[in-house]
């Protein structure tokens, strides 16, 4: 009888997820059931920090055919809509300064796009003119923490950490941070585009 209480109580509770419209990211689309492939083109930089485009564009490509949802074409003749980006603007701001010697210890990195998912034939589907993604990275080797995430996914190893100038690890973990912002921003988007609200 227990047994059975419990799984009455199962069934009663995966009931309810169901008639919340609990699903798994990127099972469902808060789109038009007729947009089913997206182009999206490389994405416009109007910042300093040269190649982010392509990087931001790659990702947001990888983001987009992730989950099965839609479909990312190469052309915008076999489109439903058409995903464009722009990046407004990268700013850089010292969060930490060695007294000692005026270096920067950490940095913090954001970014700010504009995104607009419209149909081939003009309408607007989505558009957001505030997207705003932030990333905190180690200017320092002394202030680098090795074991995040983060520094795991980058290109410098600890063991080359030590060998490195500052300059050196700074513009390493930048690019890092970069690549970072990139995917943060790719998820927003597809979050606030495609996925549907809970």
């Amino acid at each position: 009888m227990k047994h059975f209480s419990l799984f009455v109580g199962m069934i009663f509770s995966s009931l309810a997820l169901c008639s919340c419209g609990y699903t798994l990211r990127g099972s469902g689309s808060a789109l038009p059931p007729d947009v089913k492939n997206i182009y999206i083109p490389q994405v416009d930089n109007n910042s300093t920090k040269l190649g982010l485009a392509i990087v931001l564009t790659d990702s947001l490509r990888d983001e987009f055919d992730s989950y099965g949802t839609i479909s990312v074409v190469d052309n915008q003749n076999e489109a439903d809509a058409v995903l464009k980006v722009r990046i407004v603007d990268v700013k850089d701001t010292t969060s930490a300064v060695r007294a000692d010697s005026n270096t920067a210890l950490q940095m913090q990195t954001t970014m700010f796009l504009t995104g607009e998912l419209r149909r081939v034939t003009g309408p607007v589907l989505w558009r957001d003119n505030q997207i705003r993604v932030t990333q905190t990275f180690g200017a320092d080797s002394s202030v680098v923490v090795t074991s995040s995430a983060a520094f795991a996914g980058g290109s410098i190893s600890s063991q080359d950490l030590s060998n490195l100038s500052s300059r050196e690890v700074s513009r390493g973990q930048e690019a890092s941070a970069l690549s970072a912002l990139s995917d943060d921003a790719s998820r927003q988007i597809y979050d606030k585009s495609i996925a549907p609200d809970f």
